[in-house]
């Protein structure tokens, strides 16, 4: 099962959304923001401990765009797929902004 840790109005609302508009289950964590202080149990999930986090199986991913992109691209109806989900996955997440890690 999909797994998205969100906190309200973090950018982890962009796969939550995701995941409704596929119609995806999922279990949703909730956590106070920021997660890093106020949830210091967070930090062996995610060292970051910054949100989203999302685990699928073994894909593990923290950056929001890259997310919707993996979704997209293992649960969307037409996914288009010119490689496996999970390099593509891990590719994303490689070159996807970090907005939240910069400042």
């Amino acid at each position: 099962m999909i797994t998205l840790y969100h906190c309200v109005g973090a950018r982890s609302f962009r796969p939550l959304w995701m995941l409704e508009e596929l119609g995806l289950s999922y279990a949703l964590k909730m956590l106070p923001f920021p997660p890093r202080v106020l949830e210091p149990a967070y930090m062996e999930l995610n060292p970051l401990g910054t949100v989203p986090l999302l685990l699928d199986g073994a894909v593990r991913m923290t950056e929001s765009v890259a997310i919707c992109q993996y979704l997209a691209a293992t649960h969307a109806p037409n996914a288009l797929q010119v490689e496996a989900a999970e390099a593509a996955a891990a590719v994303a997440q490689g070159v996807s902004p970090r907005p939240a890690a910069t400042g």
